[in-house]
């Protein structure tokens, strides 16, 4: 079938390549005129109950799901009135500016502990009426409200809260990328050129995998006009784009400059279509299919970043087998053309050395091959015993959605909310939103009046909650000095400080309530979890928040990942049991993916969570960010299996010429160690790079991929692999009889073709054993 294609893609090489030009200019011209609205949220889900609190907040109260703190530190104790009035003449641009729905002050609220220990400095927390995308665009222009005339008052200002400190990760991303890049790009060219020895051969990978992000950017920029996409989708597509596209590319193109030392140019991209373009069309469906487990989390976010793998991956294949082996045909022998660090004398066209870069008989790679063959099972026991105890950290794995600690230590609004913590009574900066429904359609009357005034009550028996702010309770006096058992329920009876607390925190059947606490971290998470329990009679209550999202993000995720596990396992069983006639060889291949997964993110949790390396690699430790784990799962196994099915279908194809296990398992393993070596080098440098960052999501996604990529292509393909093989035997290759029938029939096998004539003239014959 692809052998029939390969064909095709030759007598038409040229009318491939130009309408591959004019796609690259497409989607360039679309970047161009369309642009990007790309989200740094979508880290909570949107059915959840902390996402319904933050829609009411927002379209019931006026108040966007955002807020800006700003710390003014004055010359003077903030009581003193000349210094209580240059702090509101500074902050009066901000209060009156139409962005802002609500500016809270230790004056407005009559909350004394707004001011800080020592007196000299107090914060104001606006309540912006913007939603999250944004705040970062209004960012700059709203401190510049307030910052050029607290400096002309003789006052320092800083900034935090959500806004910032969301508008500070967004920032850090971008530079960690572009870092990256910078390394990455320029060494991964240089690994080419080693495993190729030549300049043309080398830029060919480039190529495609340039091809496949810019390709997947027009789609991803496109789509984020209708809809949310990540920020951080760009990471994915730049790391599996290059990687990937750069993956498929050597080993084709390995195959290619071996088939062309004894073939005609038709005959070799026939060949290499065949063998290693099956191999490769199979490897990416797998790579699609783990990325398509990132749909069973709730995450929107979470969702864009494996919607726009799978996206780079489609188009990493599309080109890999179009464009790429046209070009091919186009190049014929000149692929081997400006070699590099090649001794003259080796430069002929006939000599294997020149050509023959998918291993060779001696060298490192089969004195392995040798080594595993004789001693099977002492190669595999200490392997497998190590790569079990290097997965036994990930059974402490504690998540966090991520806040302001996940920033470098000298970002201003992670400084900044640091000083909030220690400087400022706990809590009262990020107080807990509640939202209550009363049963009868009234907040106020009596009945509900008597609810909440039930709720409020049992709210504050909860352990570590200092106070609950109400138009009944809170840090105010107003609301608790009225006889509301005396209420008539007419608003204008209550006094007028009462009824501009109404006027803020009801809206007919919904009250807007604060829970203030001086907890953090786990902590206040648990106090969430006790909030939610509280279930008063007369009201439906919601509890929001950024512990709340934090709650309800770890708890979907942990809901989503049973399903998504098995849709994978189960997905990638079906497509190896198909890809290859054997029932054993995927399970092998599954078993063997997840045990390097969890050996590198048990690494992960050693490195990122207990600290080790932390001083090495410039971070300070703590719990993992949420969507770690679970990028780093789809991503790795779709990579893992990468390499699996490629590295298979070239033991396959030996073994059916030639029907003897064990050395069609060394030869595999010679012939596939150079390439994988070479394709896994530079996956660990595009995955390094992101180590380079300085904020924390980025370094240890990066740690950890390079690592698993570096497991797996040494440890796990050279010696696991093997050795399971070895000792298997033709177990390796059962299947039943209408499994394999359905496979031939299928064409699916990855016997050697044998092309005599031109391919499009002669139908390929597979040979089976």
């Amino acid at each position: 079938m692809l052998a029939r294609w390969g064909s095709t893609l030759y007598v038409h090489r040229k009318l491939t390549l130009v309408l591959s030009a004019l796609a690259v200019v497409a989607s360039i011209v679309s970047i161009i005129a369309g642009g990007a609205s790309l989200s740094s949220s979508g880290f909570i889900d949107d059915a959840s109950e902390s996402a319904r609190v933050q829609r009411t907040l927002a379209e019931t109260f006026g108040r966007g799901q955002e807020s800006l703190v700003y710390l003014i530190d004055a010359d003077g104790p903030v009581a003193d009135p000349a210094v209580r009035a240059r702090v509101e003449k500074a902050l009066a641009p901000l209060a009156n500016d139409p962005r802002v729905a609500r500016l809270l002050t230790t004056w407005n609220t009559g909350n004394p502990r707004m001011v800080s220990g020592d007196g000299d400095s107090t914060y104001a927390v606006a309540l912006l009426a913007l939603d999250e995308d944004r705040v970062g665009e209004e960012l700059a222009s709203l401190n510049a409200l307030i910052e050029e005339p607290a400096a002309a008052a003789g006052l320092r200002v800083s900034v935090s809260g959500g806004g910032a400190i969301g508008d500070a990760i967004g920032t850090e991303v971008a530079e960690g990328i572009a870092r990256a890049e910078s390394i990455s790009i320029p060494l991964t060219i240089l690994i080419q050129l080693v495993v190729f020895g030549g300049l043309v051969a080398a830029g060919v990978p480039l190529l495609v995998g340039a091809l496949a992000i810019v390709g997947t950017l027009a789609v991803v920029f496109a789509l984020s006009q209708i809809g949310l996409q990540s920020v951080f989708a760009t990471n994915v597509v730049i790391m599996l784009g290059l990687g990937l596209g750069i993956d498929y590319s050597l080993f084709m193109i390995a195959r290619f400059r071996e088939e062309i030392r004894s073939r005609p140019v038709d005959e070799a991209v026939a060949v290499a279509m065949a063998t290693v373009g099956k191999a490769i069309l199979f490897s990416g469906v797998t790579v699609i299919f783990a990325l398509a487990a990132s749909q069973f989390f709730p995450l929107p976010a979470l969702r864009s970043m494996g919607q726009s793998g799978m996206i780079v991956v489609a188009l990493a294949l599309v080109y890999g087998l179009t464009f790429l082996p046209a070009l091919l045909a186009t190049l014929g022998p000149r692929i081997n053309a400006i070699p590099i660090g090649v001794p003259a004398r080796l430069r002929r066209s006939g000599d294997r050395r020149t050509v023959d870069v998918d291993g060779e008989e001696g060298g490192f790679w089969h004195a392995v091959a040798q080594a595993v063959m004789r001693r099977p099972l002492a190669v595999l026991m200490p392997v497998l015993v190590a790569l079990l105890v290097a997965g036994i950290p990930f059974l402490r794995l504690d998540l966090t959605p991520g806040g302001p600690e996940v920033l470098p230590p000298d970002s201003a609004p992670r400084l900044t909310n640091e000083r909030l913590d220690r400087e400022f009574a706990a809590g009262e900066s990020d107080p807990i939103p509640v939202i209550l429904t009363a049963a009868d359609g009234n907040a106020l009357s009596a009945a509900s009046i008597a609810a909440l005034q039930t709720w409020v009550e049992e709210v504050v028996a909860v352990p570590e909650v200092d106070r609950v702010d109400t138009f009944v309770s809170g840090s105010g006096e107003a609301g608790r000095a009225v006889d509301w058992s005396a209420y008539t329920g007419d608003p204008a009876t209550l006094p007028p400080a009462v009824q501009q607390v109404v006027g803020e925190r009801v809206r007919g059947a919904t009250v807007f309530a604060e829970v203030v606490t001086p907890q953090s971290g786990e902590a206040i998470e648990a106090v969430v979890r006790d909030l939610r329990a509280v279930d008063p009679a007369g009201f439906e209550v919601a509890v929001g928040g950024f512990a709340a999202s934090s709650v309800d993000t770890i708890d979907g995720i942990r809901a989503g990942v049973a399903p998504a596990v098995i849709f994978v396992i189960v997905g990638s069983y079906l497509i190896l049991l198909v890809t290859f006639g054997s029932v054993f060889l995927p399970l092998k291949a599954i078993f063997m993916t997840l045990l390097s997964i969890s050996a590198s993110l048990g690494a992960v949790v050693l490195v990122f969570q207990d600290g080790y390396l932390s001083g090495l690699l410039g971070f300070e430790a703590g719990d993992i960010i949420s969507t770690t784990p679970i990028l780093m799962f789809c991503i790795l196994f779709g990579l893992s299996m990468d390499y699996e099915v490629l590295m298979l279908a070239r033991i396959q194809e030996e073994y059916q010429r030639t029907g003897d296990n064990t050395a069609s398992v060394a030869f595999g393993l010679e012939r596939t160690a150079k390439t994988i070596t070479g394709a896994a080098a530079i996956m660990i440098v595009v995955f390094g790079g992101f180590m380079l960052a300085d904020i924390v999501i980025i370094k240890s996604m990066g740690f950890g991929l390079a690592l698993a990529v570096l497991i797996d292509a040494t440890i796990v393909r050279g010696l696991l692999v093997p050795a399971t093989m070895r000792l298997m035997g033709r177990w390796n290759w059962w299947a039943p009889t209408a499994i394999r029938r359905l496979v031939d029939r299928l064409g699916l096998t990855h016997g050697e073709v044998r092309a005599s004539a031109l391919p499009w003239e002669t139908r390929p014959v597979i040979e089976h054993s």
